[in-house]
């Protein structure tokens, strides 16, 4: 796999030819089975459609029972070598991070103390302690060097292992309290601002009264919060983006000249991000980030109940979530999100994975993972109730995944032609302003438009081949740019009206285009989707897939398909199975999704905001009709048959025909004693 200029994935003989990778987690037990189980899975797997697997949460289960926290257990090494190959040999290519959650002795890494390294105090002493970081370097040759006895390749030069991230959701700015409490890290923040500052006295003219009068080197404290204002924390930013480029370009390194690996590199992937970070991840092969809907908020004791979530339209809100990672992405180089979720038990789940595959077709992004497939074995191969996150226990989640499998991977939804960057150059990161802005702008919302994302440039001399470019300018005005695109509007001051214009002005927003961002309504520049917030309303229209969401009572209509939603609010779409267009497909799948609860499950208020109890089986879905007209060729020709969501024909379903448009009522309960229905094919007869 190699990373391409243009910011796409492909393979390094075809390197012209772009790919895309769409693929589920793995987590814990669920990588763990027998060969049988192994085959089962992969079959299951490359059926539904998937092109990539992550493994995750994986190395608690291979040290187990061994003499420290780097030695593999060969009974579940074996296990594992057998799921990779078989994911291989069905063209599933693997992801995984070399630190997660894998329990690590406090003696193991030098610190004479009982018990276990926190997770994530892990995650924060690697760049800084000697112990942790050979500790992390021993884990990874032992994975690596390790040769599968199923592909007669180690894991270091197997290409079916694409994607390495270094440790998982590492993020420096997410663990400032860990990161407080380690004397190493103390020790580091000292000697970059001695190698900064030279001496106290220079660093007392440029901090001014925030530098204590008892503070010296090697005593001077970090900011206490990543968000605080003043210099020293706009300093303790801008060092941890320095330690983090550092980190990595020591783990490549590692990776390449004494492992021989050649997989793609990328790492801090989760939530606290500012501009200057951008300088690190410039040093990635391609960047990663992880986002959730309705992820639980635990109210008591984490991971168990009560949990609470917003359970609310994110269509109303505007589609946050995937949009919100937009500004992360370095525009020059490949995009995944390895972990997204519109989590359960939320009711508007079934929208997810229309937008998060439309938001990643129109950006033109590289890969992405749905958290997850199963945490654990048995709810792979046994009906088990919903959860939180497992598509494998949750029917309503699984035929969403078809909505994202046609839009990205398939491509059905086209990348924006056009695309508006904040660029930054080296030095400008280098020497940042009084106060760091957190990366992402207040105009997250241009994702629905055009394609978005950030650039890091030598120098303002380079060409850039964007619609729009918006200098951050801290050393870099607009006129000393040589991109034609260039305007000179602050990318973290610039108004809704200021953009508004641009977009106009560079041919993006066409005429016509009904979007305005004050309303959370938003038209992509292609036309092919709309999310319009004050109806709660979202529909999109491409020549092979259209459909949408809508409360009941409202009508969504394409070119060839019109859904009037009743009894239920619903996400409903149309696939055509083969090569050819909607209206001339000879195979097409219509999903109907509702709402999909357990049986007994307990919420604290009609609201369902706050979750008492999981609840059992069976599922129960909510009940709702969608009356679904479609123009066809040869409309009297089709028949339409109510499917299981394993895809097998139930029943067939009565059709009126009317010249060239086929109707019939998608129903969830018709299906009386056989349970619900969500699925429906149609075919010629």
């Amino acid at each position: 796999m190699i990373a391409r200029p243009d910011g796409q994935f492909a393979f390094e003989k075809t390197s012209r030819i772009p790919q895309r990778f769409y693929g589920v987690n793995l987590c814990f037990s669920a990588q763990y089975l027998s060969h049988a189980e192994a085959d089962r899975l992969a079959d299951r797997l490359m059926r539904q459609g998937y092109n990539a697997v992550r493994l995750h949460h994986y190395e608690g289960e291979l040290i187990q029972g061994q003499a420290n926290s780097t030695t593999l257990n060969p009974d579940k090494l074996e296990q594992l070598d057998y799921l990779t190959a078989a994911l291989g040999r069905r063209g599933i290519y693997l992801t995984t991070d070399l630190f997660v959650s894998r329990p690590v002795p406090y003696r193991e890494v030098g610190i004479a103390r009982e018990g276990m390294v926190p997770m994530n105090l892990f995650k924060v002493l690697v760049p800084v302690h000697a112990g942790a970081w050979e500790n992390w370097k021993q884990f990874t040759r032992a994975l690596l060097n390790h040769e599968n006895p199923y592909t007669k390749r180690r894991y270091a030069e197997d290409p079916a292992l694409a994607w390495l991230s270094m440790i998982n959701e590492g993020n420096f700015g997410n663990y400032m309290k860990e990161i407080r409490e380690v004397p190493e890290w103390s020790a580091a923040w000292n000697t970059w601002l001695k190698q900064k500052y030279g001496d106290r006295a220079a660093l007392a003219e440029a901090w001014g009264k925030e530098l204590k009068s008892e503070e010296n080197f090697p005593a001077v404290a970090l900011s206490e919060s990543i968000n605080a204002v003043g210099l020293r924390a706009r300093d303790g930013i801008a060092f941890f983006s320095d330690t983090e480029r550092d980190m990595v370009r020591r783990m490549k390194q590692f990776l390449r000249e004494e492992l021989g690996c050649r997989a793609l590199v990328t790492n801090a992937n989760a939530w606290t991000n500012h501009t200057t970070d951008q300088s690190a991840r410039a040093g990635y092969d391609y960047v990663d980030d992880h986002f959730y809907i309705d992820h639980p908020e635990f109210i008591q004791r984490s991971w168990q109940l009560p949990s609470k979530s917003a359970n609310s339209s994110p269509i109303a809100a505007g589609a946050p979530g995937a949009r919100d990672r937009i500004f992360t992405r370095l525009i020059d180089k490949p995009f995944t999100v390895t972990e997204y979720n519109y989590s359960g038990p939320g009711r508007f789940r079934g929208v997810g994975g229309i937008l998060t595959g439309a938001m990643g077709a129109l950006q033109g992004w590289g890969g992405i993972w749905r958290f997850a497939y199963s945490h654990n074995r048995r709810s792979m191969f046994e009906p088990s109730p919903m959860g939180y996150f497992d598509v494998a226990s949750d029917p309503l989640n699984w035929a969403a995944e078809r909505a994202t499998l046609c839009l990205f991977l398939r491509g059905d939804l086209r990348t924006a032609p056009h695309s508006v960057v904040v660029a930054m150059t080296e030095k400008e990161l280098a020497a940042p302003p009084a106060k760091i802005p957190q990366l992402a702008p207040n105009w997250r919302w241009m994702g629905w438009v055009t394609r978005v994302g950030t650039q890091v440039i030598p120098d303002a001399s380079e060409a850039l081949p964007h619609t729009a470019v918006m200098p951050i300018g801290w050393q870099a005005p607009a006129d000393r740019y040589r991109a034609k695109g260039v305007v000179s509007l602050n990318p973290y001051e610039a108004s809704e009206a200021e953009l508004m214009d641009l977009l106009k002005a560079r041919g993006i927003l066409k005429p016509g285009n009904p979007t305005e961002p004050s309303r959370k309504v938003f038209q992509s520049e292609t036309g092919e989707i709309t999310l319009d917030g004050p109806r709660n309303v979202m529909f999109f229209n491409t020549p092979r897939t259209a459909g949408g969401f809508a409360p009941a009572g409202e009508v969504i209509q394409s070119s060839e398909v019109r859904i009037a939603m009743r009894g239920a609010d619903a996400t409903v779409w149309v696939s055509a199975l083969d090569d050819r267009p909607i209206n001339r497909s000879r195979r097409l799948l219509v999903t109907h999704l509702t709402d999909l609860q357990n049986t007994d499950i307990q919420y604290a208020e009609p609201e369902r905001r706050t979750l008492l109890a999981w609840g059992r089986l069976p599922h129960l879905v909510r009940a709702g009709q969608a009356d679904i007209k479609l123009k066809l060729k040869e409309a009297g020709q089709y028949q339409v048959w109510a499917l299981s969501p394993g895809g097998r024909r139930l029943a067939r379903v009565p059709v009126r025909i009317l010249g060239n448009e086929l109707e019939f009522t998608a129903d969830v309960a018709s299906g009386g004693t056989e349970g619900a229905r969500m699925l429906y094919e149609l075919g010629i007869k």
